[in-house]
């Protein structure tokens, strides 16, 4: 990221400098009155809008977002992404989508895209957990454990989520001690995060101890709703004798979001609950 050229950083700079000398020369020795100056503002930024419109397409994108009006907000990302966008966030919520929707290989391209024009070191510890996620969801669980080992040279410090996500690859690698060390790492970082109780309940309910399994699951939603530790706590009630239960969990599963990113689906989900009528 040293070598790259963090355009819109150079753009504010301009933009401040650009206003700084017309308050000089307009106000200071020509005598303007200072409103003259808010004129010339919405000129320079129509302008600059028309000049840069595929970037300005992905700051509408994300001004959406960040309020909440997440489909109109893809709408602008979309058009962003299809005019060649530079704007960095847009292309990855854009790729994040793709992924959540199990489209591995096309959301790889544009978070691939995103990290060429990336300056920020927060932002590449996002891209490079979801580049991760990517080959996931590809199949390619060898690659995604390699790309988020390469994160952790790269850093001292990665995200309570990268943690989680590493440990879960090693469960799907069967390597239950390096997926509950990466889990407990998570757990270190922040206590109350639900995906990592989650990870930690797969483990033991791999393990055959249904009980501690039971517990991490409970501890996991007390936190927040999740569709894999309701499925597990639903198959592990069902275990138990107590079918209502069970039906409740997943119920209640089939009413979280589920994406491709989840270890259950909606179809398995369903024929869990047609299992227990």
């Amino acid at each position: 990221m040293k070598n790259k050229i963090n355009l819109p950083k150079y753009w504010k700079f301009f933009t401040l400098g650009f206003f700084m000398l017309s308050w000089i020369v307009l106000v200071f020795f020509m005598d303007y009155p200072e409103w003259i100056l808010l004129i010339e503002l919405g000129v320079y930024l129509i302008v600059n809008a028309l000049i840069f419109y595929k970037y300005t397409l992905g700051i509408i994108g994300n001004y959406w977002y960040t309020i909440r009006h997440f489909e109109k907000a893809y709408k602008y990302f979309d058009k962003a992404v299809k005019k060649g966008t530079h704007h960095v966030k847009a292309l990855y919520l854009y790729a994040l989508r793709l992924l959540q929707d199990g489209n591995g290989a096309e959301a790889l391209k544009y978070f691939e895209l995103a990290e060429k024009y990336n300056c920020s070191v927060l932002m590449d510890k996002y891209i490079i957990l979801s580049k991760s996620s990517c080959y996931w969801v590809m199949g390619e669980i060898d690659k995604a454990i390699e790309t988020l080992t390469g994160l952790l040279k790269k850093y001292d410090y990665i995200s309570t989520d990268a943690y989680t996500t590493l440990g879960y690859l090693y469960f799907l690698k069967d390597d239950l001690e390096s997926a509950e060390e990466y889990t407990k790492k998570a757990l270190d970082d922040n206590f109350e995060h639900a995906p990592a109780w989650d990870n930690l309940g797969q483990i033991r309910y791999k393990q055959g101890n249904f009980s501690e399994a039971k517990g991490h699951f409970q501890k996991a939603l007390s936190i927040k709703d999740l569709p894999d530790s309701l499925y597990f706590l639903g198959l592990i009630y069902e275990k138990e004798g107590n079918k209502e239960e069970a039906k409740s969990c997943y119920e209640k599963a089939l009413n979280c979001n589920i994406s491709a990113l989840n270890t259950v689906t909606r179809e398995e989900i369903s024929d869990r609950i047609r299992g227990l009528v």
